[in-house]
């Protein structure tokens, strides 16, 4: 090994890398910058792949630092039994400003079959940020993004993953987006085109053109507390022949609150919203230009408790009632998210801003939180209750029926070495859950235990499934992991994951077991066996992984 120090380089003749003494990869020459270096231009190390799609490949990317505000990394994918692939990541640093493009070309299969058509392939993804700095401490900023592939499988066949890129992603988004902030306003611009690469469906495309925010604080005084108004513009095309307009301007005020000596502290809460609106071919809408007034007003109380015990855990028990009235009409709720414990005390708890939840009714609730030296537990729930069944509201909220699901929330840490999280919908009979979430860390040192459980039955849906990983370190240079989810209705294995990890100062080498469980189109399910090791500081390199 030879350290050039005017040249920043050091310097390898016949460098052998072993684990555990065995011997893994051997380099006749090989050189990289010293520690001092911070980017220069050169080859990067290769890597090998091997899937059942495309086969065996081998990549070699280069590295090219054009200058100190701009680099090019240009990668040539060449496989054994298929045409090569082309990809370049550019990126450019401006003032307050930064510029990314990810772009790549392949002349396709060299053989074409009924799954694997005919054409060549290409994708082009751009990101523009521009950061603005105005008087007062005032700022903005504007972003631009294109996403652009040729083919709907060809992220997900080449597995193109980069800081722009992941081939997991299902839909591609074009868009143009400004916002401007202050002290007491908020502005948002943006317009946006989204394509989606599932397959079946009947129209792939859906435009924001545009969809404006303004938000502005226009009293905070002591008298009459907080008044704000938010403005939204939305005008939106999907399903090919679906548009709609909307103008939404919402009021929403908080009076002061009043508390007591004896723990009692009242608020009162009121909303007034104005839709106007028009739209074509859409179900629950006017097809004329319409013009709606939604209001509600709301007395929330809250009942401050605790208990502390010198030698013991501090308690704060806070029981809350919300009395709400909302009159008028709403359109009827088709879609809609299950109830969750921060929809409880709101005035509003639909996701759609263009509709507003009417009718009289109360939600009881409560938080409960036990705070202790080396412990401590939090536990949220509550129920509405309708004066009258209001069959507008989408039944996944429950909020159709007069009373609601039981909602439940609630979260509990011991000793740094076990946290547990639950939440749950309990039926208005309280005999049957609709919704579990159970999420659990265990941290039994060596041993990391990370699992998840869902359950979705009845109205809020159909839908279980078991997560787990498990992690084991051996000392701090070894390390075993198994992570796995498994659909529980089905009974079968979405995905498992297996790996081996050694790490040191230099080097960290690991043995990957993957089983994905899919079929789509021009994708086949398949399992890999990989090897990868990285080379501190200067790269990872990858064998070829063996499939089945």
């Amino acid at each position: 090994m030879l350290h050039d120090n005017e040249k920043k380089t050091i310097y390898y003749n016949n460098a052998i890398i072993k684990v555990y003494d065995i011997p893994i990869f051997y380099f006749p020459k090989l050189s990289h910058p010293d520690p001092t270096v911070d980017r220069r231009s050169g080859f990067l190390p290769p890597s090998y792949t091997d899937t059942k799609n495309l086969g065996s490949g081998f990549s070699l990317p280069y590295y090219w630092a054009i200058n100190k505000d701009r680099d090019l990394t240009f990668t040539n994918k060449i496989f054994v039994n298929e045409n090569p692939l082309f990809l370049g990541q550019y990126r450019q640093a401006f003032k307050d400003s930064d510029l990314n493009l990810d772009f790549g070309y392949t002349d396709g299969y060299k053989k074409n079959t009924a799954t694997k058509a005919s054409g060549d392939k290409s994708h082009l993804f751009t990101n523009f940020v521009k950061n603005f700095k105005f008087k007062n401490d005032s700022k903005g900023s504007l972003k631009i993004k294109t996403q652009t592939v040729s083919n709907d499988k060809y992220l997900k066949l080449y597995r193109i993953k980069t800081d722009l890129i992941d081939y997991n992603e299902e839909v591609l988004e074009n868009s143009i987006d400004f916002t401007y902030e202050s002290d007491d306003l908020f502005f948002g611009f943006n317009s946006s085109a989204h394509e989606t690469l599932k397959e079946n469906y009947n129209d792939k495309y859906e435009y924001i053109l545009p969809e404006i925010t303004l938000d502005k604080s226009l009293v905070n005084n002591n008298i009459i507390g907080n008044i704000d108004l938010q403005t939204n513009l939305n005008i939106h095309n999907y399903d090919t022949n679906k548009t709609s307009r909307f103008l939404v301007n919402d009021f929403n005020w908080s009076f002061k609150e009043f508390n007591l000596k004896n723990g009692l502290n009242s608020k009162i809460l009121g909303n007034i919203k104005n839709v106007n609106y028009d739209s074509k071919n859409i179900d629950n809408y006017k097809k004329s230009t319409t013009n709606e007034l939604f209001g509600a007003i709301g007395l929330l109380n809250e009942f401050n408790l605790e208990k502390k015990i010198k030698g013991f855990a501090d308690q704060y028990l806070t029981p809350k009632f919300l009395l709400r009235y909302a009159p008028g009409n709403m359109r009827k709720e088709i879609d809609g998210t299950r109830l969750n414990a921060a929809d409880l005390f709101s005035l509003n708890r639909l996701d759609n801003i263009n509709n507003f939840e009417n009718g009289l009714n109360a939600t009881i609730g409560f938080d409960y939180e036990i705070d202790g030296k080396n412990n401590d537990f939090s536990f949220t729930g509550g129920q509405i209750i309708n004066n009258k069944e209001n069959k507008k509201m989408a039944p996944i909220t429950s909020l159709d029926e007069k009373v609601s699901d039981f909602v439940g929330n609630s979260s509990l840490n011991l000793n740094d070495k076990i946290e547990l999280n639950y939440d749950f919908l309990i039926d208005q009979n309280y005999k049957e859950l609709n919704y579990s979430e159970v999420g659990a860390g265990l941290n039994l040192n060596p041993v990391k235990i990370d699992f998840s459980y869902l359950q979705e039955s009845k109205h809020v849906g159909d839908n279980e499934y078991f997560k787990s990983k498990i992690n084991f370190e051996k000392n701090e240079n070894t390390s075993f992991s198994f992570e796995t989810k498994r659909n529980l209705i089905t009974n079968s294995s979405e995905y498992y994951n297996l790996s081996y990890e050694y790490l040191n100062d230099c080097l960290r080498a690991g043995l990957v077991y993957r089983r994905e469980f899919y079929n789509d189109s021009e994708l086949e399910p398949e399992n890999s066996l990989m090897f990868k090791i990285t080379l501190v500081p200067f790269g990872q390199l990858d064998s070829p992984s063996i499939n089945k």
